[in-house]
């Protein structure tokens, strides 16, 4: 099946899966959670997920049946009083929240909004780079320690800058291309996925294994991906694009090497060549060739 077929089908097989409100897996005022994690739990099968997976899919962008589950996502998770998008006091505030926000919002409506110009001042004036030290004085709004500590989450950094890649340049404030450059700084720091402290150590686990679609947690592909969309050149790029070449296979494919498990749907088998990978990969092979 060509990539273009198979990423028609995936897509109706999601909305296929949509309750009669519009909405995906919901859990009920007896879960735990609720409201607050209302469209985030259960993991990679609310809505939230789902619109990140259609999104990741190239879903239609005028597609009737993304508008009324994304519009209220929207409004059950923005959070006037601070001005960004929040779990309440869970995590808070959650950077890779914010970040799948605005990619979404960047995909499905051109990223132009009054809440994702107060959530990229929010994170330009209060995100922080933790690498190891952190000797600027502690700011009481980024303290909690799943998101910031000895190290900033890479994940919630990776998301920012994914989030105001999907703003197109003419719609982006001073503060989101200053937050952007601080992001990509960062990345750059790492090699996109190797510790500054222990050169030639990938610094998460599993980072270095190629997945779709990115949910929370991303690989180095959809880092350099990335990179490629803002046309980052750098030498330190070569070790993961030199990485990225070592799995490709003879017939150009390259592998889903980790799943995302208990989506919507499936997208592919493990250790098995996957056209969305394969598309990633190509593009940014071609790019940095």
């Amino acid at each position: 099946m060509k990539t273009i077929e198979r990423r028609k089908e995936i897509i109706e097989r999601v909305f296929a899966a949509q309750d009669e409100d519009g909405f995906w897996k919901r859990i009920t005022e007896k879960d735990k959670g609720y409201p607050q994690h209302l469209h985030y739990v259960p993991a990679f099968r609310a809505t939230l997920w789902s619109l990140i997976l259609l999104a990741e899919l190239k879903c239609n962008r005028e597609d009737p049946r993304i508008k009324k589950p994304f519009v209220t996502l929207k409004n059950h998770f923005f959070d006037a009083e601070s001005g960004i998008y929040s779990l309440g006091q869970d995590h808070y505030p959650i950077p890779c929240l914010n970040g799948n926000m605005l990619y979404l919002d960047g995909y499905f409506n051109g990223g132009k909004d009054l809440r994702n110009m107060q959530v990229l001042a929010f994170f330009h004036q209060n995100q922080r780079f933790d690498d190891g030290e952190y000797d600027l004085p502690k700011n009481p709004l980024c303290s909690n320690t799943s998101c910031y500590g000895k190290h900033s989450c890479y994940w919630g950094i990776v998301k920012l800058m994914k989030g105001i890649s999907f703003i197109p340049e003419a719609k982006r404030s001073k503060e989101a291309r200053k937050l952007l450059d601080k992001c990509i700084r960062f990345v750059l720091l790492h090699k996109v996925c190797f510790s500054s402290h222990h050169p030639g150590k990938v610094m998460i686990k599993k980072i270095e294994w190629l997945t779709f679609p990115n949910m929370y947690k991303s690989d180095f592909l959809e880092i350099l991906w990335l990179l490629k969309r803002e046309k980052v050149h750098s030498s330190v790029l070569s070790e993961a694009i030199q990485l990225l070449q070592s799995k490709q296979h003879a017939d150009g494919n390259f592998n889903l090497e980790r799943e995302v498990h208990r989506m919507t749907t499936s997208v592919g088998r493990i250790n098995e060549a996957n056209p969305f990978i394969t598309e990633r990969a190509r593009e940014v092979l071609d790019y940095y060739s």
